[in-house]
């Protein structure tokens, strides 16, 4: 018997019971079978909700099939099912995540497959697993930028390589933070990335400490629109050059419009203990469990003080979800660092903080959830 578990995406019914047929040739047995890309429950979530390790995909419709890719592979190995077999949509889909494609449903094909994953999992049991992590605010001005910064610093100090992106035009936080300034940014990898190759990602990077970042545009009118599809394609090509990617967005709705809360393999949502945020960030949280990020969600209660506000028990049970982790009110470390332009010192209790997050985002497992109540529940819109 497989140890394979599949699930296929496929619009046409004959297409899935070809697969179905084939898949119980090769000794998959009972595969889970989809016929639309885009679920209401999302892709990822029910994939990772049955087990499937293995997922069969119909590129037949490009758009929605490619977007289901992307979704499907923070889950499972994916195989595109291409019969026209297009250099072009194969390459899109390899970038967001496919590892392996057939141009038929036939037995054969799908035995060959098989046989190359089981290669490839018996030849590389200890490949270099590569993260892109997506910092967002609960509420803007509850510093996930300077989280940002300081987790890259952080990541690079531990001899990883790191790549930062800002894409935040309107406050530019990492150009401020860093004292940074180039002649490309974000909008122009955008621009060039259909075209985009070793040579010009260089051009479009600065280094800082031997991270490289991408800032957002010098114009605080300047908008950062992502194409369809383009954030699982850039987080694919990160994941082939950097250990850890850190995405830097303005607030969760862009996160999840952007498509970089699917593509990251966490989502890390940044707020304080005080009444206001917290209500934000709970509206937030709400946001992104009805995307396909739901899974990857971490919170982290940044600037915490118990005088000053909820403390974490209260915070655990307002949000429905446990802190990944807490970086303290450091303001004179932090204050001192910005003037410098530089982090704060790794021995403040900012950088014993931002160390502890590094190290509970190696190995978090997913929050889990708690009834929402107590006192944010007097914050609740009333209709």
């Amino acid at each position: 018997m497989s140890n394979w578990k599949a699930m296929i995406v496929s619009p046409s019914a004959e297409t899935g019971r070809r697969l179905q047929a084939a898949l119980a040739e090769a000794g998959v047995r009972e595969p889970a079978v989809l016929s639309e890309y885009a679920p209401r429950a999302g892709l990822g979530a029910i994939v990772a909700r049955q087990g499937c390790n293995l997922c069969f995909i119909d590129l037949a419709d490009e758009e929605p099939a490619l977007a289901a890719v992307a979704e499907a592979s923070g889950a499972a190995r994916v195989v595109g099912l291409d019969p026209r077999q297009q250099a072009d949509v194969m390459l899109r889909a390899l970038r967001r995540g496919a590892v392996d494609f057939l141009s038929d449903p036939a037995p054969d094909q799908v035995r060959g497959v098989l046989a190359r994953l089981e290669q490839q999992h018996t030849a590389a049991p200890a490949a270099r697993q590569p993260k892109v992590y997506c910092v967002t605010p609960g509420k803007p001005g509850c510093g996930a930028s300077t989280v940002a910064v300081h987790l890259a610093a952080e990541e690079r100090g531990a001899g990883r390589a790191v790549l930062l992106v800002d894409t935040d035009p309107l406050t530019g936080g990492a150009a401020f933070l860093l004292k940074l300034r180039a002649e490309r940014h974000f909008d122009d990898v955008l621009r060039d990335w259909k075209r985009m190759d070793e040579e010009l990602w260089r051009r479009l990077v600065v280094s800082w400490r031997g991270v490289d970042v991408a800032l957002a545009p010098e114009d605080p009118d300047s908008r950062c629109a992502m194409p369809a599809g383009a954030a699982a394609e850039m987080a694919a090509f990160w994941r082939e050059r950097y250990d850890v990617t850190i995405v830097d967005t303005p607030d969760v709705r862009t996160a999840v419009d952007s498509g970089f809360a699917a593509s990251a393999d966490a989502v890390l949502v940044v707020t304080t203990n005080e009444l206001s945020p917290l209500h934000a960030t709970r509206r937030a949280i709400e946001l992104l469990e009805r995307s396909s990020a739901r899974s990857r969600v971490r919170l982290l209660l940044n600037r915490y003080d118990r005088s000053t506000g909820l403390g974490m028990g209260e915070v655990r049970t307002a949000l429905g979800t446990e802190a990944v982790a807490t970086l303290p009110n450091d303001y004179d470390s932090l204050q001192n660092a910005v003037l410098d332009g530089r982090p704060a010192d790794q021995g403040s209790r900012f950088g014993k903080g931002i160390r502890g997050l590094s190290r509970a985002l190696a190995g978090a497992p997913p929050a889990p959830a708690a009834p929402r109540a107590g006192l944010l529940s007097r914050f609740a819109l009333r209709k």
